[in-house]
């Protein structure tokens, strides 16, 4: 940058570029009244503050500004319909409007005045004198704190409200020439005061005018402002800060659908010639065309969430005359399936803490391995499904797309995006599936049930004389063993048979970990995995729950079926691609049928407590008796405010929603499981180590902490996973299986590498399972580097897990320090990041040793985001780095898996 600078002068001192109005010719030239020139070694902090300040500090306001805006929707809207006058139809400002955007300038100002990027003034007393009744004498610093000056309620209260709530109407004309000169000073003062204050002022006006015109912000729900310098950046911004963003209604980038417009900017994606009816076949129950042009969709997926989504855009492309398949990311790779040949690859995935999907790492290893414009003749499509609460969010899809691009691929769209905790999870994914088919030309369907596939898988049978009817959730899992290796010897398969989901066994009573149960209850499971399984501390245990009996109950009462009903299954005809059993296509459609009970269909397929979505709402009006009930549904799917006030924002569950239309409905049980979505699994991080002395192998445990909450229309939800595993007697049997997922969370090859543990709650357990397995490394006489631990809870009386098991490891050695975070013992909350910045002498001495490893395991949300500040604040102020290079420094660890967190939201 120093040389940047230089080369400007010299260019400047040269004549070959800057008139005689350019700042830096004025600082060459100019002199003051006594004759004196800048020196010629400032130059270079005078460009750089000009570069650097006065843009951060514009563009931190800016950020307060957009969500200020965001949170208070009338000064939004007045300050739109003052641009829309102003620019009259055009979509950008001209330097003629950007002076009578009054209303405009009156929001940036009230966002400056709330959070002023200069946080303080100095000035050095001259001579003794007077300032507000108490002397001042020579030599002394007088301290101006503009948050106190901006918001004294003499001047900024009144009529306007409280001072420290936005109400742009402080900054009208009137008001302003009725308060007093010096009650707002966000530019400093008299000869110190900023000379860019004018272009700042006319710079934003500019940008948000473009903004309003273009873009609606939606705040993250929950979100808190906060101005924070965690960034580094020259002034305090908004800390975290984000937005969904939308096209404005009526806007240079709105459709008739609702979706964004291509920016300008870009040139639009070359159309896909529309595909022709062709020769089809049949695959699976299903048709595909035998000829049209080649779609591979691509997915990456540990829950299955992204598969599904996959799979439907693989049916609409089908049905559109596409020869469609589905294939995980690996697998396209391993099948060579992106070909530069005009082809289309369309990729649906999501990300594990910022890596690839387990079924997606040799995916991303291969982009990384390609040549510049390889895949030149390639249209490619990606859409990212994630949670917002990671501080990962969409990474991993955000990766693949821009990898592709810049290896030459063709973006037929924009990088679609859909929040799993937002209300909108599934229509952000249909809308963006509405967009690919209308770019790529494939016609879309107006049939509610076209794509409704797989409705003959569960078929009540009218005669079920001499077939073995399974009750048993462990028997059928062993007749789906049997029925996979059944299909796999008629293939013609040698690899030896294996299925996702296996019968665990409770082995103990699940014994209740708090001091206090009533107030939180956290049970610990033990559970026997089948002969022959392996695990490894740091790994999950994923289990698929059942349903809540009271659920059930509901929804086949609402149904009319009957639960002792014997239905034929039949995987051969199964089209949905359910979370809870992953089976290879061909092996699937060779399986056997199998005779289960309606019961046994309700209680492990469809989700019933889950909140149905607006397609789902759709799906049901078309099989009601009822014309009420039909437009009431109707106008679910239809109406997204109405959806949003009586569906999404209740937490109204499915088996609700059904129970509302009871005895109106006309549903087969095939159909329903199509329609409903499907029971997701779900993990937790296994508490124990197979090598822990005296410990079975076969045995594994969890900690479980019990769900309870009440929602919006009044019904009790007791957590599928949570109450099953804490209730479950001995000899009961749930299905699941241990899992190592895409990551490094495991304790160091190296023994005598020091490790720092943080694990706040049921984040404490897989810190029990590694304790368990440096027990037994003890044992062996290995020598171990010292291991810390933070644990946080509420109190020692109330919460305080595993408090006998630590003293133990304590003792022997296997735990060198333990520092315990009570959040409600004192009277100012403690948690884990606050125990981290107390004891930042031992933490700095642990971090500093190249060899050092961190794990973290817990919230997502709030603090794993604030124990890596902690970390950052310890290396800043112990090891002396600045803020930049201690992120920094974090981040390479990161990238070496010497900082690994196992967190969720």
């Amino acid at each position: 940058m120093e040389r940047q600078v230089e080369d400007l002068v010299e260019a400047t001192r040269q004549g070959e570029i800057g008139n005689q109005d350019s700042i830096i010719r004025s600082m060459l030239e100019d002199r003051t009244a006594d004759g004196k020139h800048v020196r010629y070694g400032a130059l270079y902090g005078h460009v750089v503050n000009l570069m650097i300040a006065g843009h951060e500090t514009t563009a931190a306001t800016l950020g307060f500004t957009l969500q200020l805006l965001a949170e208070n929707p009338e000064y939004e809207a007045r300050a739109l319909e003052e641009v829309r006058q102003v620019l009259n139809g055009r979509a950008e400002p001209s330097v003629d409007d950007v002076p009578k955007l009054q209303f405009v300038e009156q929001c940036f100002r009230e966002a400056l005045r709330l959070y002023s990027p200069v946080t303080s003034l100095t000035r050095d007393v001259a001579y003794d004198t007077l300032l507000g009744g108490h002397r001042a004498f020579q030599g002394e610093r007088i301290v101006v704190v503009t948050r106190a000056l901006h918001t004294n309620p003499e001047y900024w209260g009144g009529e306007f409200g409280d001072p420290l709530r936005f109400n742009p109407d402080r900054f009208s004309p009137e008001a302003v020439q009725n308060r007093h000169p010096n009650a707002y000073h966000p530019w400093g003062f008299s000869t110190r005061a900023c000379i860019g204050s004018q272009f700042a002022l006319f710079e934003a006006k500019t940008f948000l005018a473009s903004m309003l015109i273009h873009f609606r912000l939606q705040g993250i729900p929950g979100y808190k402002l906060v101005a924070s310098t965690e960034a580094g950046g020259a002034a305090p911004s908004p800390d975290n800060l984000a937005f969904q963003v939308f096209p404005r209604p009526g806007g240079p980038l709105w459709s008739d659908k609702g979706l964004m417009q291509p920016l300008p900017a870009f040139s639009a994606p070359e159309v896909v010639k529309a595909a022709q009816p062709a020769e089809k076949s049949e695959m699976n129950g299903a048709t595909r065309a035998k000829t049209g042009p080649v779609m591979k969709v691509l997915y990456g997926s540990n829950s299955g969430s992204s598969q599904d989504f996959a799979s439907q855009v693989e049916a609409a492309a089908g049905r559109s005359g596409f020869q469609s398949s589905l294939h995980s990311m690996n697998q396209g790779v391993s099948e060579e399936l992106l070909v530069p040949d005009g082809r289309l690859v369309i990729i649906v995935t999501s990300t594990y803490n910022g890596m690839p999907p387990d079924n997606a790492g040799k995916f991303k290893k291969w982009l990384q391995t390609q040549k510049p414009d390889s895949l030149q003749g390639l249209k490619y499509a990606v859409f990212g499904v994630g949670n917002s609460q990671w501080h990962t969010y969409q990474q991993f899809p955000r990766e693949v797309d821009a990898a592709l691009n810049s290896l030459g691929g063709a973006r037929l769209c924009d990088l679609g995006a859909c929040d799993v905790d937002g209300a909108s999870f599934t229509s952000d994914f249909e809308d963006w599936l509405s967009n690919l088919l209308q770019t790529i030309g494939a016609a879309e369907s107006t049939d509610h049930d076209e794509g409704l596939t797989g409705i003959d898988e569960f078929v009540v049978a009218t005669h079920a004389d001499g077939v073995k009817i399974m009750k048993e959730p462990g028997i059928v899992l062993a007749a789906i063993k049997e029925g996979k290796e059944a299909a796999a010897k008629a293939l013609g398969l040698t690899e030896p048979v294996d299925t996702h989901l296996k019968a665990l066994e409770i082995v103990e009573s699940p014994r209740e970990l708090c001091q206090k149960p009533q107030d939180r209850s956290v049970r610990h499971v033990t559970l026997r995995l089948p002969t022959g399984s392996k695990y490894r501390a740091g790994d999950h245990l994923e289990m698929l729950p059942p349903n809540d009996p009271a659920l059930i109950s509901m929804t086949m009462e609402a149904l009319n079926f009957d639960k002792d009903a014997v239905v034929c299954w039949d995987p051969a005809k199964r089209q949905k691609k359910f979370r809870n059993l992953v089976l290879e296509e061909t092996v699937w459609a060779k399986m056997p049928a199998m005779y289960i009970t309606v019961s046994v269909v309700m209680q492990w397929f469809p989700d019933l407590a889950s909140t149905p979505d607006r397609k789902i709402c759709g799906l049901l009006a078309e099989r009601v008796t009822s014309a009420e009930a039909k437009e009431e549904l109707q106008s679910l799917a239809k109406d997204a405010e109405k959806y949003k006030a009586k569906v999404s924002s209740l937490n109204l569950s499915l088996a609700e929603l059904l129970y509302k239309f009871k005895g109106q409905f006309n549903c087969s049980l095939g159909e329903f499981v199509a329609i409903a979505k499907s029971l997701a699994i779900r993990r937790y991080s296994v508490s124990s180590s197979p090598s822990a002395p005296g410990a079975d192998p076969n045995v594994v445990t969890i900690t479980v902490g019990q769900v309870k909450f009440t929602t919006g229309t009044g019904r009790v939800h007791h957590g599928l996973a949570s109450t099953c595993l804490g209730q479950l007697p001995v000899g009961g049997c749930i299905p699941g299986n241990v899992r190592t997922l895409q990551s490094d969370f495991h304790l160091p090859e190296d023994k005598s590498a020091p490790i720092i543990m943080v694990g706040p709650g049921t984040g404490l357990a897989p810190m029990m399972g590694f304790l368990q397995e440096r027990e037994a490394l003890l044992k062996k006489k290995e020598k171990l580097g010292e291991a810390i631990l933070f644990f946080g809870c509420r109190a020692r009386d109330a919460d305080y897990l595993y408090e006998k098991e630590l003293e133990a490891h304590l003792k022997s050695g296997a735990l060198s320090t333990l520092h315990v975070a009570f959040s409600r013992e004192a009277g100012q909350k403690v948690y884990v990041q606050d125990k981290i910045w107390e004891q930042r002498a031992e933490v700095w001495r642990v971090l500093s040793n190249p060899k050092s490893m961190v794990f973290i395991c817990g919230d997502a949300r709030a603090m794993a985001p604030d124990v890596k500040r902690s970390f950052q604040r310890v290396i800043e102020s112990c090891g002396g780095r600045s803020t930049s290079t201690a992120a920094n420094l974090l981040a390479s660890m990161v990238e070496a898996s010497r900082y690994l967190e196992d967190v969720w939201a």
